[in-house]
């Protein structure tokens, strides 16, 4: 059976501070069930994956090296994103391996077995690599030779990734609180705790950390801001509604990082679109309902950029959410959220392909086969070169280039 599973959507059960056994039992013992119902199997042909089709290609693709580094994520609900700092690749798996590479060569500069089941990371600064687990703790490794320097535990399990921004870790927990902790020692500084609904998407996005404020956005479809010095909210204000009869279309989950510029906060949700929060005020300047979400957007000057439930990619104007275009050929193939590297926008598939779109008009000018498993992660750009990890553990490097023949 071939499963392109919408692991996203597992169902939890979320509880509060002081039950943190029972939540993870509780999701636990429904996980099975409700991956089965949420995937794709050869028999079932209501969402299939459309086929790849041929392309002009503009935009060359270049692997500089490859290398099977970890276990990866397997087929579980995590978020386990390389980190690059000062030279260095940072990886993590499930199974609580920790490894640095050297960024240009892929060899290995250290690795460590913390035998935790890493759940939410990584994130550098202050010299140290940080994480989440499922177990509720927070870990600060040494970034010069992965020795543990310190470990604090949170309220609940850590799906997201935690923030560091000016000596402060801002961690998200899956039962709705955000912790700051001093990144140096891993004291707590402040926490704010808020309810979440008994049933949700599995996972949090994570919160987002500008301009002195923390950018937080939860299940109900809620999206907060706090003051980052004292947890202080600044503003608060409903992204979504939930609508319908049956539970899945209720859903408003605010699960997709929220993205800051100057004058807007662009919040997605699982079924109210997205839309465009006022800094300041906290009210909603635009909504496009078409482009439901629960990943990762990417932004430049003038636009942001979607990947929607269907795996369509979009893109709207930051100002008014006027609608540039829509690249909808390649539905159902379970893509990465995006990452823009100059003019182009980078995603990634269950295939293991690599596909290049351009930023102006959605086209689709480069593609590479970079690996025989799925990639769920988005790729990073760093110095001029693309990492993508897939989920077996193997990194992938490569280098992007306009193909001699496009630039006549």
């Amino acid at each position: 059976m071939i499963r392109l599973s919408l692991i996203f959507f597992f169902l939890v059960l979320s509880g509060c501070a002081g039950m943190v056994e029972s939540t993870k039992s509780v999701g636990k013992s429904m996980e099975s069930s409700i991956i089965e119902m949420m995937t794709y199997s050869e028999e079932d042909e209501t969402a299939l994956p459309r086929e790849l089709t041929e392309i002009t290609t503009e935009v060359g693709l270049t692997e500089l090296w490859r290398k099977k580094v970890s276990a990866g994520q397997g087929d579980r609900f995590l978020r386990l994103e390389m980190v690059v700092s000062d030279g260095k690749i940072f990886v993590a798996d499930n199974k609580g391996l920790v490894v640095a590479l050297d960024q240009k060569s892929g060899a290995t500069l250290w690795e460590v077995e913390t035998n935790l089941p890493i759940s939410g990371g990584l994130e550098v600064g202050f010299e140290h690599v940080f994480f989440g687990t499922t177990d509720a703790d927070v870990v600060a490794l040494k970034m010069a030779d992965g020795d543990t320097a310190w470990t604090t535990q949170v309220s609940s399990e850590v799906l997201s990734i935690p923030r560091f921004s000016d000596g402060f870790l801002v961690v998200r927990s899956i039962d709705g609180a955000v912790n700051t902790l001093d990144a140096a020692t891993g004291n707590e500084l402040w926490s704010y705790i808020r309810d979440v609904p008994a049933l949700s998407l599995r996972g949090t996005s994570s919160p987002v950390v500008k301009s002195g404020g923390v950018i937080s956005g939860y299940a109900n479809g809620k999206l907060v801001v706090l003051r980052l010095k004292d947890g202080l909210q600044i503003w608060e204000t409903s992204v979504a509604v939930p609508r319908g009869r049956g539970a899945l279309s209720r859903m408003v989950d605010v699960d997709s990082d929220p993205l800051a510029g100057e004058r807007f906060i662009y919040a997605a949700t699982f079924n109210g679109g997205v839309v465009a929060v006022d800094v300041r005020s906290g009210q909603i300047a635009w909504r496009r309902s078409e482009m439901s979400s629960f990943k990762k957007m990417v932004a430049d000057w003038v636009s942001i950029f979607v990947v929607d439930v269907n795996n369509h990619i979009w893109s709207a104007d930051q100002s008014d959410g006027r609608l540039n275009w829509e690249q909808d050929a390649l539905e159902n193939r379970q893509l990465t959220p995006l990452v823009k590297v100059d003019e182009y926008l980078l995603t990634a598939d269950y295939e293991g392909y690599l596909h290049v779109l351009n930023v102006s008009d959605g086209q689709l000018v480069g593609r590479l086969k970079v690996s025989d498993n799925a990639v769920i992660e988005a790729p990073v750009f760093d110095d001029g070169l693309i990492y993508i990890q897939n989920v077996k553990g193997e990194i992938t490097a490569l280098r992007i280039g306009v193909q001699p023949e496009a630039e006549e």
